[in-house]
């Protein structure tokens, strides 16, 4: 599974990549794994999904 590193630049692992955002007194913590048989792109895939909320709106 890919994982972005300090430079990032992508490399494969099988851990799923994990993120800790706080914003101001909540703290996020999100983990993204991702398929190895998928056709698309992490890039055609944050497109698709704010094209299709914007649809929505």
């Amino acid at each position: 599974m890919p994982a972005v590193t300090a430079d990032r630049t992508i490399e494969r692992t099988d851990k799923p990549l994990h993120i800790t955002k706080r914003i101001g007194s909540t703290t996020y913590k999100v983990s993204v794994h991702f398929s190895r048989t998928s056709r698309e792109t992490m890039s055609d895939k944050l497109v698709r999904l704010i094209e299709r909320d914007a649809v929505k709106q």
